[in-house]
């Protein structure tokens, strides 16, 4: 199963609050992100690994604007536009970071704390709908949706290079383990963290694969195991206490000023209800 997402990391490297090309004759962002994401989606909509979207990743606001700013508008219309092309899939606004949508049906947050007892202390109060935000950014407030840490872990694993050079031109999260049982136990103990949440419906470890500058995958950048991969799928194999927990949660809460939702899900039965409770004109 795969998380279906775009290649758009560097999205919000403009001013704010506007995306201000240097030559107004300059093809736009914007355009192109609309236009290429709507070409993803149609491309992929039919393939039977992807359980959700999600258009952008890591986007910055640092602080709420008096105005609605270019990167909002632009959350919200690629949000807008994939519930309206594909309305079978949750769709999460943005990857990490800041989120605009308040009724957006997933919420996340990127945490590569390295310290399992730390990293436990930071998705604690979960319990109380109170996730883990990434903090120097701006965030609509939670609104009791399933949540997930999407990015986490990143530790880094590349014995091969030796030379300081090299270790200066790849990097991981964190000090990197001085030993392969080092790595299996930080990486048990931060999976853990996440099974052992009663809140928590998932996770995706980062990452997958080594990718150029960053040796912190699990296979190597030729798709080769690093790692007993046995041993790596039995620590993530247990049951989750997700798992475990009553199977309906309700969302209700205020979208805006002049409208108010509440939903209801039931995963055993896989059904959803949403409804308007009140729409002030």
């Amino acid at each position: 199963m795969v998380w279906g997402e775009f290649g758009d990391w560097g999205a919000h490297r403009y001013h704010y609050p506007d995306f201000k090309p240097a030559d107004a004759t300059c093809h736009h962002s914007m355009n192109a992100i609309f236009r290429q994401w709507a070409e993803a989606l149609e491309r992929d909509y039919s393939h039977p690994a992807i359980i959700g979207w999600c258009p952008l990743n890591e986007t910055e606001q640092q602080t709420e604007y008096s105005q609605i700013t270019a990167l909002e508008d632009l959350t919200h219309g690629l949000y807008l536009m994939t519930k309206a092309m594909d309305q079978s899939r949750p769709v999460l606004d943005s990857s990490g970071y800041t989120h605009f949508v308040y009724e957006a049906d997933i919420f996340d947050s990127h945490n590569y704390e390295q310290n399992p007892l730390k990293f436990a202390e930071d998705m604690t109060a979960l319990a109380e709908n109170k996730p883990f935000y990434n903090n120097n950014f701006y965030c609509v407030n939670y609104a009791g949706q399933p949540y997930f840490c999407s990015e986490f872990g990143g530790i880094k694993w590349a014995p091969e290079f030796k030379d300081r050079n090299e270790q200066g031109t790849s990097w991981g999260y964190g000090a990197a383990p001085t030993s392969l049982d080092e790595f299996y136990a930080r990486f048990e103990g931060l999976v853990n963290v996440l099974l052992n949440n009663p809140d928590m419906f998932g996770y995706c470890y980062t990452q997958l694969t080594d990718v150029y500058q960053e040796q912190n995958g699990i296979y190597n950048f030729d798709r080769t195991p690093k790692f007993d991969m046995e041993k790596i799928r039995t620590i993530q194999s247990r049951p989750a206490a997700f798992e475990e927990k009553s199977s309906v949660y309700e969302i209700e809460g205020t979208v805006n000023s002049r409208k108010q939702i509440s939903i209801k899900y039931d995963k055993q039965k896989n059904l959803e209800e949403e409804k308007e409770v009140c729409v002030l004109l």
